[in-house]
């Protein structure tokens, strides 16, 4: 390797030759660690140098993702990752390739525009299924998992009244296009209606069997 290709290699792992030490941490696994665990993790890590490339957690594409999303919308944030920075000008939405895995990406939040990075890290996270830990409170987010875990707590009952709308409204639509008997427009009614029915039944029973299982603990 040449000295070129190392030095690029460097700056990929350790941006500027900075610590780790940031706000916000972001992987993808492992996703068994309480907030105590990964602060143990992470101040044994950042002892034995801060390489993000040697930091406890496993590689994935999605944290590639992740930091070209985070780096396209903030580009001047302050981060120290291990993914490859990228050069591509292809919109993300027509890449045909993933980004090379990488474990984590480390945030210092800035001292302005605090809130649109905030949204920026969770709403990315929330996308990519990451984990991100809150140094600074000492917690860990699944955001994911969070948001699927509102949803099921304010389902009841403004959202399975939505649902059962919808889901009476698609039977309707289904019925209405069954005894149309007009080719095409028939069928497109009646797999429209159908699907919107199906749909109705599926949330409620997601949802009454998420409700039940959270009752139980």
């Amino acid at each position: 390797m040449s000295a070129t290709d190392s030095s690029a290699e460097d700056r990929h792992r350790v941006t500027d030759g900075r610590s780790a030490s940031a706000d916000l941490y972001v992987w993808k696994a492992p996703r068994d660690l309480d907030a105590a665990q990964a602060a143990t993790l992470l101040a044994s890590w950042e002892a034995s140098g801060s390489d993000p490339v040697a930091s406890p957690f496993e590689p994935d594409t999605d944290i590639g993702w992740f930091h070209r999303e985070l780096m396209t919308d903030h580009p001047d944030l302050d981060v120290v990752s291990d993914a490859v920075p990228s050069t591509s000008s292809t919109p993300i939405l027509l890449s045909s390739e993933d980004e090379p895995p990488a474990r984590l990406v480390a945030i210092r939040l800035p001292t302005s525009a605090v809130e649109e990075v905030l949204e920026s890290v969770f709403g990315l996270a929330t996308k990519y299924d990451l984990i991100v830990f809150d140094r600074q409170r000492q917690r860990i987010h699944d955001p994911l998992q969070e948001m699927a875990d509102y949803a099921t707590a304010t389902f009841w009952p403004r959202g399975a009244i939505q649902a059962a709308v919808a889901g009476s409204a698609g039977t309707g639509i289904a019925i209405l296009g069954w005894y149309l008997r007009i080719p095409i427009v028939s069928w497109i009614l009646v797999a429209v209606g159908g699907f919107m029915g199906i749909m109705a039944v599926y949330t409620f029973i997601h949802e009454g069997r998420r409700t039940f299982l959270r009752n139980r603990k």
